[in-house]
């Protein structure tokens, strides 16, 4: 009788939590995880909601608390662990944890979090502690709709709804009809014609979540569920979101606004449209001047259309003993091709085949840039579904979430060999070969003569085995402590300033110097003598990747994931930080991560070229060992040893010594990359911010500085080690 009692009390508290759940029809959110196992026991019920879920980056997620009964009759303190998982085991399986405390009196409580996602999700396991006993005897096992998980798309749109959209019938609040985008963007089929109208917000929305061919994917968000942290966007390359809600959010939600600004800072491509008739208000983060090259009008879209080729579907199919997908790629009309297609689109007049001149395209379309990305004003109220043109002249060819931000995490880097630590790890090859040539000599003649002149020859058939003992350990011992007793750290941190896009001065100090939007990146490469139990601490605004050398799935080792195991690879959610531990650290193996954190600070530098022959001033606290300028006339000038507050006159420098001294501090030096490695090809790994800095000596037509400086101590993940062959490269665009 009490077992059929607890049970349906559990279905009950299984009823109630699916009633606060958000209907497909209002949220873009789903539940992919629950616990404890024991509700009706602890008394509450727990869901994890998200968002659809992409592959890479950070996924946000809520944790919603449902109390079985009147409301949480006390504080519970819990920690929540939870366990992403793949169909089978990967060599990344990890675990995530956080803290939270449920207030007491209340009925429901939420928490959202921004949790790290290096693999496709296909379950998620959930385990809570409450002072540390698990709630329940096992962990619950959560698995999800296929339309909820990653679908191995090549680029991720997101489209901002918003709040008011049910309830008012105007212009932008519609839902996109984003089938043009489709087919420009992702790549996909050409439609059948007899479909000219728009689309209706229903319909919309019902072709979003239901299409499955091309490279492109939506991630519906509403405005209410806008996060305050860039990460909450991480995972998206685009975000299509209406003027007035921008402008909403930038007059009423600024936390919000920064960190969409954060995301565009980091590489994020924001489209808006419906713009104000009278244009932005002075000051506007909108009204920011626009720069005719970041569009490339397209005068003739059948050009880059494909016409020629049969309409392919191209849908992807996911490999669960690889963790990867393939294409699979069909005509499912022989007898026509692509052009035949677009002939009978252009027959019916078709908006998606609509062509207009530049001076059109230049008053409908503009962007400007802002850090590493872009943000395009589309001035019109509904340009949807829009033309191939007009698409056509946004895109942005051959950019992935993976090629900007340099990691493939799925099937390994090349990169990870260029930027070990040099001479760490490595057996002492030399120094064996002498030890080795030494004892030979000494067991052969010397010790041969030594016993022989003493009459002590039988010796030899002891001590040669005692003192080969004796080598052999010493030289284990040997190689062991050559890497020495201290744990090693090698930083490589790039910065880019975009100075012509000033954020304003802080309200607090109105005297403080104006701050710009600054996108930090930094290669981390640690190496731990003994076990560190402190883990790796990054700040809970930046993006960290970890780098490998390897697949995921092991080749031909396919077991399946148990729920109630942790995984060797553990991550604890800090109020301020992020630990990485466990095999994210492993002893006496090399731990490489790339981090991405976009900020906004003042300028380091100013620079003064009234009198002709520039000056440079040193704003920051740290020392400049150099600091170059281009002064977008093809001069090229350079000042040394510049200490903080000092100024300094530059002198020319020639394009080569601009370069070296560039290079030097961006690329490991070869003698640092182990012999093997060091024919493959790094540079495929580039991060965008990367290439953009390998190519900056190139950049004629516009003002760039870099200055080389040493890496904050704070940047340090682990802070007690030894730092070797660290570097900051901080530059930038001026105005």
């Amino acid at each position: 009788m009490s077992r059929l009692r607890n049970l349906v009390v559990a279905f009950i508290a299984l009823l109630l939590a699916s009633a606060l759940l958000p209907s497909g029809a209002d949220a873009a959110e789903y539940e992919i995880g629950y616990g404890p196992s024991a509700s009706a026991k602890a008394g509450f019920r727990m869901s994890v909601l998200s968002e659809q879920i992409s592959q890479d980056g950070v996924q946000p997620l809520v944790l919603r608390f449902s109390s079985i009964g009147n409301g949480f009759t006390r504080q519970r303190v819990l920690r929540v662990l939870l366990r992403p998982r793949m169909t089978y085991q990967t060599r990344l399986d990890y675990q995530y944890a956080v803290d939270v405390t449920v207030p007491e009196g209340i009925t429901t409580f939420e928490l959202p979090i921004e949790m790290p996602c290096y693999y496709r999700w296909e379950s998620l396991a959930v385990e809570i502690r409450e002072n540390g006993r698990s709630l329940g005897r096992y962990a619950t096992r959560g698995t999800f709709a296929s339309f909820a998980q990653d679908w191995g798309q090549e680029v991720t749109i997101g489209i901002v709804e918003p709040t008011d959209a049910p309830s008012k019938s105007g212009i932008w609040e519609k839902m996109p009809d984003v089938r043009a985008i489709t087919t420009v963007i992702g790549e996909d089929m050409l439609p059948e014609a007899g479909e000219r109208d728009r689309m209706s917000p229903r319909e919309a929305k019902n072709f979003i979540d239901h299409h499955t061919t091309g490279k492109v994917r939506y991630r519906v968000q509403r405005e209410a569920s806008l996060r305050e942290s860039w990460l909450a966007y991480s995972q998206l390359d685009i975000m299509i979101v209406p003027a007035p809600v921008l402008i909403r959010l930038e007059r009423e939600r600024p936390a919000r606004f920064r960190a969409l600004q954060q995301w565009v800072s980091s590489g994020g491509d924001l489209w808006t449209y419906d713009l104000p008739a009278s244009g932005f208000d002075r000051g506007s983060w909108l009204a920011t001047e626009p720069e005719k090259e970041l569009v490339q009008f397209v005068k003739d879209p059948k050009i880059l259309m494909q016409l020629a080729d049969g309409n392919v579907n191209s849908t992807p199919v996911y490999q669960a003993y690889s963790g990867s997908f393939y294409r699979n790629d069909y005509v499912p009309d022989q007898s026509r091709n692509r052009g035949d297609f677009y002939k009978e689109l252009l027959d019916e007049q078709n908006p998606v085949t609509e062509v207009i001149d530049q001076e059109q395209m230049n008053q409908k379309l503009s962007a400007f840039s802002y850090g590493l990305g872009r943000v395009a004003l589309i001035n019109d109220p509904d340009p949807f579904p829009g033309s191939y043109q007009l698409w056509l002249s946004l895109k942005r060819f051959n950019r992935s979430w993976e090629s900007r931000n340099g990691v493939n995490i799925s099937g390994g880097n090349e990169s990870y060999w260029h930027w070990l630590i040099a001479a760490v790890g490595r057996p002492p090859v030399t120094a064996f070969v002498l030890l080795n040539c030494f004892f030979v000599l000494l067991m052969g003649p010397v010790l041969y003569f030594f016993l022989r002149r003493r009459g002590k020859l039988y010796w030899l058939y002891f001590l040669a085995p005692a003192m080969a003992f004796m080598v052999t350990s010493g030289l284990f011992l040997y190689a062991f402590v050559s890497d020495g007793f201290t744990n090693r750290a090698k930083l490589r941190q790039i910065t880019w300033i975009d100075a012509k896009h000033p954020v304003g001065q802080s309200a607090s100090d109105p005297q403080s110097p104006p701050t710009y939007p600054q996108l930090d990146q930094i290669r981390h490469t640690y190496y731990t003598i003994v076990d560190s139990n402190l883990g790796l601490k990054f700040p809970l605004n930046s993006l960290v990747l970890p780098v490998s050398n390897f697949e995921l799935i092991p080749g031909y080792q396919y077991r399946s994931p148990d729920p109630n195991d942790s995984g060797d690879h553990l991550i604890e959610q800090l109020p301020d930080a992020r630990r990485y531990y466990g095999s994210f650290l492993a002893t006496r193996t090399q731990a490489e991560f790339l981090e991405t954190d976009p900020t906004f600070g003042p300028l380091p530098v100013r620079f003064e070229t009234d009198k002709g022959t520039p000056t440079v001033t040193n704003f920051g606290t740290q020392r400049f060992s150099s600091v170059a300028l281009l002064d977008g006339k093809g001069g090229r000038w350079i000042a040394f040893d510049l200490d903080p507050d000092a100024t300094a006159t530059m002198h020319p420098a020639s394009p080569s010594t601009i370069e070296d001294i560039l290079m030097e501090n961006l690329e490991p030096r070869g003698s640092d990359i182990p012999q093997a490695y060091r024919s493959f090809n790094y540079t495929e790994d580039r991060s965008e911010l990367e290439s953009k800095f390998a190519t900056l000596n190139r950049n004629l037509s516009e003002k760039v500085f870099f200055a080389i400086t040493e890496v904050e101590p704070e940047r340090f993940a682990l802070p007690d080690c030894n730092r070797e062959g660290c570097a900051r490269i901080i530059a930038g665009v001026l105005p």
